[in-house]
């Protein structure tokens, strides 16, 4: 997103996925370039894995990262995007 000052600001967007399908929604966010905070907890765990799979498929075609957050919390980051902890 640009701003008035011609900056990009990344977004983040938060998102419960279930399903595979679900997943579209964070994708069309990664392809805006913004963060994807994903929580998949309440995903059969061979669904977590397809939904992982396919969004770092995603992110990656886009030179950014995926980070796991927590046991079912996953950020993914796009290109230019630093992550630090404290």
């Amino acid at each position: 997103m640009d701003s008035p000052f011609g900056i990009w600001i990344p977004q983040v967007t938060i998102l419960r996925c279930h399903r595979l399908e679900h997943a579209r929604q964070a994708v069309e966010a990664i392809r805006a370039r913004d963060c994807v905070l994903l929580q998949v907890e309440e995903a059969p765990p061979d669904e977590t894995q397809r939904i992982i799979d396919f969004l770092a498929g995603a992110i990656s075609a886009h030179d950014g990262q995926v980070e796991r957050i927590g046991e079912s919390t996953f950020l993914f980051t796009p290109a230019g995007v630093t992550v630090s902890h404290s």
